[in-house]
């Protein structure tokens, strides 16, 4: 073979050698770019989900059944000039005088009513020997052996009512009114509820609940 042959034949064998070797290092490097692509895809997809998740938990409402306190941040306020007291009410209610004689305007009303079909919220001034108007109920408040108990605050004092109550549980019904005197002694409010609970669309525990936010919104105005 001769020398020139002999040339030839290893100058090929080196351009296959170094042309492998490179086809090689291409393929790793196109293989190990599209790895890495495909990797900082995956972390952006990661990223971008993980802020929608976050943005979808600031952005839900707090469920109100979770916080019972805040659902009369809404109500109307009533106030009264001729008794010097404010009290919130829901906006269903009614508010209306119930006071013999009525009074000319509903702000110097001496008997106010706030009611729905399951509960009501009397305040009315305490009768004098000079003014006996009736607003409340005889006898209410009385210590009755069998009469029900309860717990509520009105100007941020609590009370502990004895009052008293009727039901017929096969039915589903519950009626029961009670009677406290706020601090101010000027102004006296009974309070109640009435539900049927097979029949109607509230149950006694919101009924009770709806009526101690009304009391509790009660204070003496300055």
């Amino acid at each position: 073979m001769s020398k020139k042959v002999v040339v030839i034949i290893v100058v090929c064998v080196l351009g296959l050698t170094i042309l492998g070797a490179g086809g090689y290092v291409l393929a790793r490097y196109f293989i190990h770019r599209n790895d890495e692509k495909k990797a900082n895809e995956v972390a952006e997809n990661n990223s971008s989900d993980k802020a929608k998740e976050e943005a979808t938990t600031e952005e839900s409402p707090t469920d109100s059944s979770e916080n019972p306190g805040n659902t009369n941040i809404d109500w109307p306020t009533y106030k009264n000039y001729e008794l010097s007291y404010m009290i919130n009410y829901p906006k269903e209610a009614k508010v209306e005088d119930m006071g013999d004689p009525k009074a000319s305007d509903l702000k110097n009303s001496k008997c106010l009513k706030i009611s729905t079909d399951n509960y009501y919220v009397l305040v009315g001034k305490v009768p004098t020997e000079n003014d006996a108007s009736a607003c409340f109920r005889t006898g209410v408040g009385s210590d009755w052996t069998n009469g029900p108990t309860d717990t509520v605050t009105a100007a941020g004092v609590n009370y502990t009512p004895n009052g008293m109550h009727t039901e017929a549980a096969s039915a589903g019904y519950y009626y029961d009114f009670f009677l406290i005197s706020p601090a101010d002694e000027n102004v006296k409010i009974e309070y109640g509820t009435s539900v049927n609970e097979k029949y109607g669309t509230m149950s006694k525990a919101t009924a009770k609940d709806l009526v101690h936010q009304i009391v509790a919104t009660y204070n003496p105005a300055e």
